[in-house]
């Protein structure tokens, strides 16, 4: 198969972009330039996706291992569940940002072939390489990479944490106020939604929207481990608003906002997480099936009457709140 692998044609200023000591960078694909585990691994990505993501956060590495190389590879998956034919088909990457050979950044991303949307995982950048755009500069080259592997798809859907406006002026607020330069933990996981929402607007994703209400429609994502007890799969679960880009210069999907909604959330929590999830250990796995496709089915059916619309959910006050953060100058990995 032939690589994929590209330069990522970026300048970073006088600090790194302008000396001629300043190492290439450039991308590569999980099963275009990286096609087993020890190489993946030789990158120092998963070793880089663990420091930037909290472990609450992450996704176990060695399931990202299986998912990139040899499990979501494009090809239809066929099990049971109680004698009832399931299947789907994904197709999962790491795009890895290396300099000199080392990963100094990532996307993990997964295609669903049933619905054409592309769903964002995770995507970091190290902190030391974060200055000048680079990663902005790195996401979009990413997105162009997408279209290449994936001519069909339609766009790309993402989750983020709700953030609160009022509790995050007051964090601001006190930090400016106290001089400190520490966060709680609970401080740090406030402010983090909200950059991460921020930078996701700057790169032109809309969030889907009550389109009365004007605020982001409420998602709440089933647990992550259905080897936990059943009675702890509740007290799992994560509330989250869903981000969404169309593909640059597709034609719009056949749906409105509210039909593109409902297949949105079925993709993410049914085709890619319940499905896969189960497709692991599909005799044991009946009743977390039947719970998971079921708290979906809620959320559908709660926003099904909801005239749905795709917007920017930052308000005005949201600007000057950024700039007071950036002023502090906190160094806060999202």
């Amino acid at each position: 198969m032939e690589s994929t692998l590209r330069i990522l044609n970026h300048t970073r200023g006088e600090a790194a972009g302008d000396s001629a000591d300043s190492p290439v960078l450039d991308i590569v694909v999980t099963r275009h330039d990286v096609f087993d585990e020890a190489t993946l691994r030789d990158t120092g990505v998963l070793d880089l996706y663990e420091a930037l993501f909290p472990a609450t956060e992450r996704d176990n590495s060695d399931d990202i291992v299986r998912w990139v190389l040899s499990d979501d590879v494009g090809e239809r998956r066929d099990f049971e569940v109680d004698g009832r034919p399931m299947s789907y088909r994904l197709d999962s990457r790491c795009m890895i940002l290396r300099a000199a050979g080392r990963a100094i950044g990532f996307g993990f991303f997964t295609y669903d072939h049933a619905s054409d949307l592309i769903f964002c995982n995770h995507v970091g950048v190290h902190k030391a390489w974060r200055g000048g755009g680079l990663a902005r500069a790195f996401y979009r080259e990413m997105i162009d990479m997408l279209d290449e592997l994936f001519p069909r798809n339609i766009g790309v859907m993402l989750e983020v944490e709700p953030f609160d406006h009022g509790r995050l002026e007051e964090i601001i607020t006190d930090l400016e106020r106290s001089g400190r330069r520490s966060l709680e933990a609970h401080e740090q996981a406030e402010i983090r939604k909200f950059l991460r929402v921020s930078w996701y607007h700057k790169l032109g994703h809309s969030f889907f929207c009550d389109a009365c209400m004007m605020k982001p429609l409420l998602c709440r994502s089933p647990c992550l481990d259905p080897s936990l007890p059943s009675s702890a799969w509740a007290g799992a679960e994560e509330d989250y608003w869903l981000m969404w880009h169309a593909r640059t210069g597709a034609l719009p999907p056949a749906m409105n906002a509210g039909d593109l909604w409902q297949t949105t959330v079925a993709t993410i929590y049914v085709e890619i997480l319940a499905k896969s999830l189960v497709d692991e250990d599909p005799g044991s796995r009946r009743d977390y099936w039947e719970y998971a496709t079921a708290l979906v089915a809620r959320t559908l059916q709660r926003t099904a009457a909801t005239e749905t619309n795709l917007a920017s959910y930052l308000a005005p006050g949201d600007s000057p709140l950024l700039s007071r953060w950036r002023r502090l100058a906190i160094d806060l990995p999202i």
